[in-house]
C-alpha cells in the first residue's frame, strides 16, 4: 500500500457517508455460506511463501524474489483450474506482468468482476501484511469460487508495481475502458491481517473521540460511483461472517478531496468509471510495521484475514447471483446501473445510520442499539477517511 503519511480516521461533515457497523451474531444463513472454507491456515501458508523484500525497483534480489512470487500465483490460479493470462507491465526498464486468472460466467460472461491485490512490495521489509495478506486472500476466493462458476465472469488479478505508482492496475483499468469492457466492478485488498486490541492502540487525530479505541475492524471505502458494490458487500459480510466488524465509506465523486484514499489498486478504477472497493486493515493506523523489516507473519491475525476473504467471498456471489425479479437470472446479466447514493443494507432489526449535523469538523456522532441476549447492530455515523502527514 502506497501509504506514505499516517493513516487517519476522520470526520468530514462536507462528504456524504454512510457508515454502518455490523458485530451480529446468528445472522441469516446467505449464499456465502458453502464459500466458509477458507482458513486462517490456509492464509498463513500463502504468506509464509509470498513474503520477503521483492521490490519491482529493488536490487537483483528483490526482482528475483517478485519473479518466484508471479510463479506461485500463476501455478495455483491454474491449479484452480482458470484460464491465466499474463500482462506485461513495463516500468522504468524492468516488466513484471499484471496475472490474471479467468473464472467464466454460465449466463453473461461479458461481465466481469474483478477481485485483486498487488504482489509487489518494498525493499525495507518482508510485506506480510502489505501486501502478501492481500494475495492470499485474492487467491483463497479464487479456489473456493472456482468450484462453482457463477452468471457472470470473475477475474482474479495480480497486479504489479503497486508500490511505484499503481502502475499495474493504472495499466489494466485504462485497457479495460478502451477495450469498452463490461466491468461490473473490482475489489481489491490491500493489507487485510492485521489487527490490535489494546485500548488506545488504533490512531485517531488529535482532538477526536475514538469510534473504536480498538483495532478490530475492516475498513471498506467506495466511491459515490461505488454505492451498490458496497452496500453488497457490508450486507453479505453481516449475513455470512457475522463476527467480523465492517466500517464501510462512501466518499464522494473520485475521492479528490481525500487523496490518501486513492493511494492502492482500486483508484484507477474509480477514474475509468467502474465501481470498486478498497478492502483494508488501514494500514499504519493501525500496523507500526508498515513497511520495515518487522512486517512479518508471526505479527498477523489470520483469523481477521480469513473472515475478510469469506466475506468478500460472500459479497462476490452476493453481487453475481442478486435476483431481484425472481426469474433465475442475474440482475448483472441485465442492464447494470451503477453509482447513486448509498443505501444502508441492513437487516431487517437494523436502525438507520446517524448523521452528525454539528458544523464543528472534528465531532463525531455514533450511536448504539443493543439488547441483552440477542445479536447486536451498531449503526454509526462517522466519517472514515485518511491524510497524509509527515513521516
Amino acid at each position: 500500500m502506497r501509504f506514505r503519511g499516517r493513516f487517519r480516521l476522520l470526520l468530514l461533515p462536507q462528504l456524504a457517508v454512510a457508515v454502518v457497523l455490523f458485530a451480529q451474531a446468528g445472522a441469516a444463513a446467505s449464499p456465502a455460506g458453502a464459500y466458509s472454507t477458507i482458513t486462517p491456515e490456509g492464509i498463513g501458508a500463502h504468506i509464509a511463501e509470498i513474503q520477503g523484500p521483492r521490490s519491482g525497483t529493488g536490487d537483483e534480489a528483490n526482482r528475483a524474489k517478485l519473479n518466484e512470487v508471479a510463479g506461485y500465483i500463476r501455478d495455483l490460479l491454474a491449479v484452480d483450474g482458470l484460464v491465466v493470462i499474463e500482462d506485461p507491465v513495463n516500468f522504468v526498464g524492468r516488466t513484471f506482468p499484471n496475472i490474471v486468472g479467468m473464472l467464466t460466467g454460465t449466463t453473461c460472461p461479458e461481465k466481469t468482476l474483478i477481485v485483486g491485490a498487488h504482489y509487489d512490495g518494498v525493499s525495507s521489509g518482508p510485506g506480510a501484511d502489505d501486501n502478501a495478506s492481500g494475495v492470499a486472500a485474492m487467491l483463497e476466493v479464487a479456489r473456493v469460487l472456482s468450484a462453482q462458476p457463477l452468471q457472470a465472469s470473475v477475474d482474479f488479478a495480480a497486479f504489479s508495481f503497486e508500490e511505484a505508482g499503481l502502475v499495474g492496475s493504472s495499466q489494466m483499468a485504462a485497457a479495460a475502458e478502451s477495450a469498452d469492457r463490461e466491468l461490473l466492478g473490482m475489489i481489491n485488498f490491500d493489507m487485510i491481517a492485521y489487527t490490535c486490541d489494546e485500548p488506545g492502540c488504533q490512531d485517531y487525530p488529535e482532538g477526536m473521540e475514538p469510534v473504536r479505541s480498538t483495532g478490530d475492524f475492516l475498513s471498506v471505502v467506495g466511491n459515490s460511483n461505488s454505492a451498490l458494490l458496497l452496500n453488497q458487500f457490508v450486507a453479505a459480510s453481516a449475513a455470512a461472517v457475522p463476527g467480523l466488524v465492517v466500517l464501510p465509506l462512501e466518499v464522494q465523486g473520485n475521492g479528490e478531496t481525500l487523496p490518501d484514499v486513492r493511494r492502492a489498486d482500486h483508484a484507477p478504477f474509480w477514474d475509468h468509471g467502474y465501481q470498486a472497493l478498497f478492502v483494508t486493515d488501514t494500514a499504519d493506523l493501525r500496523n507500526p510495521n508498515y513497511h520495515l523489516s518487522t512486517d512479518e507473519l508471526g505479527t498477523l491475525n489470520l483469523q481477521f484475514a480469513a473472515d475478510t476473504a469469506n466475506a468478500a467471498a460472500a459479497a462476490v456471489v452476493e453481487a453475481l447471483t442478486a435476483d431481484a425479479n425472481g426469474d433465475g437470472r442475474a440482475d448483472v446479466c441485465g442492464d447494470v446501473t451503477v453509482g447513486g447514493s448509498a443505501e444502508s443494507p441492513q437487516p431487517e432489526s437494523s436502525v438507520e445510520s446517524g448523521t452528525d449535523e454539528s458544523s464543528t469538523p472534528d465531532a463525531v456522532f455514533l450511536a448504539i442499539l443493543a439488547a441483552a441476549g440477542v445479536a447486536v447492530l451498531a449503526a454509526a455515523g462517522a466519517w472514515l477517511a485518511v491524510r497524509r502527514g509527515s513521516r
